[in-house]
């Protein structure tokens, strides 16, 4: 139901830019009406015309330059109720336009909670920096927590499911639906912060699987010791893969 929503919200979103182009397109028109018809009646150049459409439009009023003729009197009587209803139409438009993005991105919220509540048997990822986005692009069923904004953006413009704040703090992992998760990786780039998400994880879930990335080699018992059940020193790997390519060389 709530996806249902969702896309009828995007057509009609659709729709009120489809009527904001027509909107300005009305203007143009209209102008392009009042340059016309005041050269042809005034006897203005084009320019002055575009300019006197311009003022009258505007309902500033007449300074250096007014309808002198009766031809060019009578177009005023029928051209200002014209433009103005141009300038109205367009202006209502678009703050439906604004509105209908706003109670999109609301819509948009909401389902993400609502998958959110659903997810079963997943795996929660804290940190989507470059060795984060790796690991979501090759689990199915991820929820990650991102606390950096721009990050966080980043990973829902790809379609992830994720939650922004702190891995650290419980409200954060409970949103992320760590009591139903099957498994919690950290690739956090702060091995102090790990620790303590590992933590706080066992608090929310004790039986939860904890796969943590250790940035300095004397961080892994510290880890291990906090709960890990499994810690990924980065930089052992890298110099074993070294010496893996040099002996394979």
């Amino acid at each position: 139901m709530v996806e249902f929503t969702t896309i009828r919200a995007f057509h009609k979103l659709h729709r009120s830019f489809k009527h904001v182009f027509l909107a300005l397109l009305y203007i143009v028109f209209v102008i392009l009406v009042g340059v016309l018809g005041y050269t042809h009646f005034e006897g203005l150049s084009p320019f002055n015309a575009l300019y006197f459409s311009v003022v009258t439009l505007s309902t500033i009023g007449y300074g250096d330059m007014y309808p002198v003729t009766h031809s060019g009197k009578v177009f005023t009587l029928f051209f200002i109720p014209l433009g103005v209803s141009a300038f109205f139409y367009a202006f209502s438009v678009i703050t439906m336009a604004l509105f209908e993005g706003r109670v999109l991105e609301v819509l948009k919220l909401e389902q993400a909670k609502d998958e959110l509540k659903k997810m079963r048997d997943h795996v929660v990822l804290c940190g989507f920096g470059d060795v984060g986005e790796q690991v979501a692009r090759n689990l199915k069923s991820v929820v990650v927590i991102e606390a950096t904004k721009e990050r966080y953006e980043e990973l829902v413009r790809e379609g992830f499911l994720g939650v922004l704040g702190d891995s650290t703090k419980p409200e954060t992992l409970r949103e992320a639906g760590v009591e139903r998760a099957r498994a919690l990786i950290l690739a956090l780039n702060e091995d102090p912060k790990t620790v303590f998400a590992i933590l706080t994880a066992k608090e929310v879930n004790p039986n939860i699987k904890i796969y943590a990335r250790a940035n300095r080699k004397d961080s892994v018992g510290k880890m291990k010791q906090a709960g890990a059940d499994q810690v990924i020193c980065l930089p052992e790997l890298g110099g074993k893969e070294f010496i893996k390519a040099l002996e394979g060389g």
